[in-house]
């Protein structure tokens, strides 16, 4: 049993609306959690009521990909038939895309149970991003309900952020048609920096948890509103090869109780679905507000100077929109400010293909929208269509990506306490 995670009691708090998971952790396995932060999901709605097999699939959803690499086994009472068998085809799926892993794990169930979602209804996971608007825009007809997870990006403690978001996704006229529903869970927060360590590279929430993890929690809600389709936006192309937890091969190969799972926009790079809302924005004749920026100095709806932020509004510049009219706060000072702050921050893989993707846009713009100073703004264009981002993120590249970052991840999480207090004192 020393290799074990056993699920003992799912039990209920405020008013049935929050779901605590009891489980017992093996001793050989009891690094890779906070025991004093066990795993739950909260609703705004009663899923007390819910069978029980379903309501471990929040559960699993998190917990198997940790049992899958950590090589430890399984085990629970009840789970819906349909997402049992699922599971042996997502793991499957990560067996042949990381053929050098041994992902050595049981999922052992007393009883299995044959559910059916009574209902036709369709629902889509919302964060307000490009990604999410994108998809939102293609699925316009179906008037999806739109699912928002409090925790995955916003962390729990972060309230007012959280609170902003809400507010933010309630008041867009554009989605005045659509159900809105929250939830919230720790699934970020429940396990320790030990798990990151179990792939190359760290980056375990991306490379491997999240897809799984957000379609997962929406499974009681689904049972209550009746989706028969849940859709989850792409992140990456497939012109991409990047090592990712939420593909098509991954994400619709998941069901339970007959759910159909879609994996959206495969096909359209990150510029295409810019290009997509600026087209759709401009049919309206009416510009909405991205919400793309989690940072912590954020200060206002973006802050419109990170790496993420820069991005986007280059790619609404590209396509001949005012970025200004999309939730950021940007004048001619752009793209000197932007080189600034590339120059002093991280690159990856993913960051850089997005980054060649603008490049490529920058190349073939016809009408870009200029600011202030068209002369000025167009030539900085022609800078980046002739690579010069692109050359400096791949110095960064080589920088940031020389083998301290494993060292340094382990020494700030292991020694937390004193990494945070260094951060209080240490001189801006």
């Amino acid at each position: 049993m020393n290799n074990v995670l056993k699920l003992n009691n799912i039990s209920f708090s405020n008013n049935g609306k929050r779901v605590i998971y009891d489980y017992s952790i093996g001793n050989k396995i009891k690094k890779f959690f906070n025991e004093d932060q066990p795993l739950y999901v909260e609703y705004e709605v009663d899923v007390s009521h819910i069978p029980k097999s379903i309501l471990a699939i929040p559960f699993l959803s998190n917990i198997l990909t940790i049992a899958w690499y950590g090589c430890f086994n399984v085990e629970v009472d009840e789970l819906d038939e349909d997402f049992y068998n699922s599971m042996k085809l997502v793991k499957n799926q990560f067996e042949l895309r990381d053929a050098s892993y041994t992902l050595a794990s049981s999922l052992t169930v007393n009883n299995l149970v044959k559910n059916k979602i009574k209902g036709k209804k369709h629902a889509l996971l919302f964060s307000g991003g490009v990604d999410a608007f994108a998809t939102y825009i293609r699925e316009i007809d179906n008037l999806p309900d739109l699912v928002t997870i409090h925790g995955p990006d916003i962390a729990i403690k972060d309230t007012e952020q959280w609170d902003d978001l809400k507010t933010f996704i309630e008041g867009q006229t554009l989605l005045q048609r659509n159900n809105k529903n929250f939830i919230e869970s720790n699934v970020r927060d429940f396990y320790t920096y030990e798990v990151n360590l179990l792939i190359e590279g760290l980056g375990w929430w991306g490379k491997v948890q999240h897809g799984l993890s957000l379609l997962g929690v929406v499974s009681p809600l689904s049972f209550i509103n009746g989706y028969a389709h849940l859709t989850i936006s792409s992140t990456y192309s497939d012109q991409m090869d990047v090592v990712w937890g939420s593909k098509p091969e991954i994400d619709e190969k998941i069901t339970w109780a007959g759910i159909q799972i879609h994996h959206d926009a495969f096909e359209l790079r990150r510029q295409d679905k810019v290009d997509l809302i600026a087209n759709f924005s401009s049919k309206l004749d009416e510009s909405f507000r991205l919400r793309v920026c989690y940072s912590e100095v954020r200060d206002q709806f973006n802050c419109s100077n990170c790496e993420k932020c820069y991005r986007t509004i280059l790619g609404l510049v590209l396509a001949g929109e005012n970025p200004n009219n999309y939730g950021f706060d940007v004048d001619e000072n752009y793209y000197d400010e932007m080189f600034k702050t590339l120059k002093i921050g991280n690159s990856n893989k993913g960051m850089q293909y997005f980054w060649w993707e603008l490049m490529e846009k920058a190349k073939t713009t016809t009408n870009p929208y200029v600011f202030k100073n068209k002369e000025k703004e167009l030539s900085q264009i022609k800078d980046i269509a002739n690579g010069k981002i692109d050359n400096l993120l791949d110095e960064i590249y080589l920088k940031t990506n020389s083998g301290n970052q494993k060292i340094k991840f382990i020494l700030r999480n292991k020694f937390s306490k004193v990494y945070n207090l260094i951060k209080k004192v240490k001189p801006s």
